[in-house]
């Protein structure tokens, strides 16, 4: 027995790796959101830009540090070359004639030498790390958006996976509904209480439905692989989603859109931080125009010799240093910097002309989103309300149809328009919940709380 409980235990150890893991694939909608902030890889992308800006801030600012460098060089002349020398010139004698070949150098030279140079001024350096700062923010901005978009894409994945399969469980219940009633009339058939024809007209309903469900099931694992991309999890991975329709909050205050600020929609400051890089990069071409001044200084020890061993006793070598100033003064460049800030100056222009657009349209998308959240929150009602009347009606058929006063065909049609009532209803849910995240997004609500 003391076995057979250690048997069991060991195998409910092992098992329970297994449990959690699956448990981890339950999701609720703001779970999915955790896990896709951090697996979705175009959110991945927008961390790594942000880390490449932040990257190319100290790359712009390592220019205005002093530059060093150091050098080491050894030379062997094999041969060492000739020139032709007068033989006056070597002879003393100004009446010789001809010439002698003379070789200069040594064959061992040797050559150390450190060198520095710092920039003293330079305007397109400094305008240069204020843009580089300036696209780090930008950058961070950008890294929002990402997630604002994400967010809205799994929000809409996610409940589209909830809406088919709900209307997965509801052909179920038609389906029980319908089978109890084809039993039933069956039933009724071989006692001779109804048609065949009866009989037929209710198993085709059914057939229909069952190909319907097996639609609708093939819907459900579409948009789960749907989530499951948006989200940045394998399609090969299982998941549960374990919020319910009925939670949904469709309301919103009149307040927020009285008090609706521009400055809330991330593309809005997208575009600011384009037009502020465009104005530095015309400051920037401009800055060209001044001279720019830099401060050199260079220390080093050579040595020459023809004996190799010569080049390690550091008494044979000898020091030389220098310090310098050297100015750069821009004079005629065929133009080039007049034309190139003329092309910044349109790039400006036009950006201000998409800044206009941009506003424009994004006030034109809260006026058109909060309509249509009006407008499908009114169709559900409808739907709704319809959906209720055919199972009220449906049920009375039912009714009917038992006591012997009603027909199999007002049963038949009674289930038809329920059905269709319900996926009416369902699908006005859906077009309500993309209204609502539509709505949010024009305020500019998605965002991750995180941030």
């Amino acid at each position: 027995m003391k076995s057979r409980i250690k048997t069991y235990m060991l195998m409910l150890a092992l098992m329970l790796p297994a449990i959690a893991a699956k448990a981890q694939t339950g999701f609720s909608l703001n779970k999915a959101l955790e896990y896709a902030l951090i697996n979705n890889e175009n959110i991945k992308n927008a961390q790594l830009a942000t880390l490449d800006a932040e990257a190319q801030v100290f790359e712009t600012r390592a220019d205005g540090l002093p530059q060093i460098t150091a050098g080491f060089n050894y030379t062997n002349n094999l041969f060492i070359a000739k020139s032709p020398i007068p033989a006056s010139f070597i002879t003393g004698n100004p009446n010789a004639e001809g010439v002698v070949l003379v070789g200069f150098g040594a064959q061992h030279l040797g050559n150390l030498n450190f060198g520095m140079e710092q920039m003293l001024w330079d305007g397109s350096f400094f305008i240069g790390l204020k843009a580089a700062r300036l696209l780090r923010e930008k950058v961070i901005v950008d890294k929002a958006k990402a997630e604002v978009d994400v967010i809205e894409q799994v929000t809409k994945a996610y409940y589209l996976v909830l809406v088919n399969q709900t209307r997965v469980d509801l052909i179920d219940v038609n389906l029980d509904n319908l089978n109890t009633i084809l039993d039933e009339t069956k039933t009724l058939y071989e006692n001779g209480f109804a048609e065949r024809i009866d009989v037929s007209r209710l198993q085709v309903q059914v057939n229909n439905l069952l190909a319907e469900k097996s639609g609708v099931e093939q819907a459900v694992k579409t948009s789960q692989d749907l989530l499951k991309l948006s989200m940045g999890m394998s399609v090969e991975e299982a998941i549960t989603l374990t919020d319910r329709l009925e939670a949904l909050d469709f309301n919103y205050e009149l307040s927020e859109l009285r008090n609706f600020s521009l400055n809330n929609r991330l593309e809005v400051q997208q575009l600011d931080y384009l037009k502020e890089l465009a104005g530095l990069q015309i400051k920037n071409t401009t800055s060209q125009y001044i001279p720019k001044v830099s401060f050199n200084a260079g220390w080093g020890r050579n040595t020459g010799s023809n004996d190799f061993s010569d080049l390690m006793d550091s008494k044979k070598w000898f020091s030389s240093s220098q310090i310098g100033l050297n100015v750069s003064i821009p004079i005629f460049d065929g133009l080039r910097k007049k034309y190139t800030i003329q092309r910044n100056r349109i790039e400006l222009e036009t950006l201000n002309n998409q800044y206009s657009l941009l506003t424009n349209s994004l006030t034109q998308q809260l006026q058109s989103a909060k309509r249509n959240l009006d407008v499908s929150l009114e169709q559900l009602d409808v739907q709704k309300a319809n959906m209720e009347l055919a199972q009220d009606v449906s049920n009375i058929t039912k009714e009917k149809y038992k006591e012997g006063v009603g027909s199999n065909l007002e049963v038949t049609n009674a289930e038809k328009d329920y059905k269709e009532a319900e996926t009416n209803y369902l699908n006005a849910l859906y077009n309500a919940i993309i209204a609502k995240v539509d709505l949010d997004k024009a305020l500019g609500k998605l965002k991750n709380n995180d941030n």
